[in-house]
Formats: C-alpha cells, sequence, structure tokens
C-alpha cells in the first residue's frame, strides 16, 4: 500500500526566489551540500543529493508550481512516485507546500523524516540565512 504525505514550511522569500531556487542545481547543491544536477523544463531530468534521488519534471509554473517524478535509491516508492510543490505568497515570504505521492505506507514517518532532514529544514535555514533579520515584505519606500 502507497500513501502521500503532506508537508509545509514557511520560507522568509518571495515565492519566484524558493522556486528558482529548486530548478537550480547549483544552488540546490549549496542547500543540500550535495551535488545536483537539474534540467529545468517540462521533460528535463534532475539527479539530487548527489544522485540518490532521481527524477523528471512533469509540469512547471513559473513562481508558484512544480510537479515531478521522484525516486529515492533505497526507498521502496510506488513506480509512478510523484512530488508536488506549491509555493504560495504569504506577508513575510512564501509558503511551501510538499506532496508526495507513492510512499511506502510503513515508510510514511521516515519519509517525513528524510524530507525534513534533506529538504525543508536545510532550505529554510539556507534562506534564513541569507535573508538575516530583512523581512521579505519591508519596502524601500
Amino acid at each position: 500500500m502507497f500513501a502521500t504525505i503532506e508537508m509545509s514550511i514557511e520560507m522568509p522569500v518571495y515565492p519566484e526566489r524558493v522556486y528558482r531556487a529548486w530548478l537550480d542545481g547549483f544552488e540546490l547543491a549549496q542547500i543540500t551540500h550535495q551535488p545536483a544536477h537539474i534540467i529545468p523544463q517540462v521533460g528535463g531530468e534532475l539527479r539530487l543529493l548527489g544522485g540518490r534521488v532521481v527524477g523528471e519534471f512533469r509540469r512547471l509554473v513559473p513562481y508558484n508550481y512544480l510537479e515531478m517524478t521522484w525516486h529515492v535509491q533505497g526507498e521502496a516508492l510506488a513506480p509512478d512516485s510523484q512530488v508536488v510543490i506549491r509555493i504560495e505568497p504569504t506577508c513575510v515570504g512564501s509558503l511551501l507546500r510538499v506532496w508526495h505521492h507513492g510512499v511506502e505506507l510503513k515508510r510514511v514517518q521516515d519519509m517525513l523524516q528524510w524530507w525534513e532532514n534533506n529538504y525543508l529544514r536545510p532550505l529554510q535555514t539556507y534562506f534564513e540565512d541569507l535573508v538575516g533579520d530583512y523581512i521579505a515584505d519591508m519596502s524601500d519606500g
């Protein structure tokens, strides 16, 4: 049996900035501290975490939606495992929402922890360090 897990985390930057980071292999490697290769187009390949994650982009809607196949080395995921990411604007940055479809039911807790350790917290920490005390919706006026 397979399940869908849903996660969300707030980012202190605008949706466009988060979206661009997900599609930039160099920046994603800086975030995860692992090599990343990304071809940022529909049908484009992604190899993340030094090749431990492989997939293909299925749908990209600039600045707020990414859909990709997703296979993690050593994890029993459904053959059609996919990840959907929505990035929604908030008053102080954005809300990153992630759905991972095709997670083996008995591995849900482990995959939640995997996401937390490998992507969600590193991404949040990266942007918090980048932004510092600056609030995303402050204007110069």
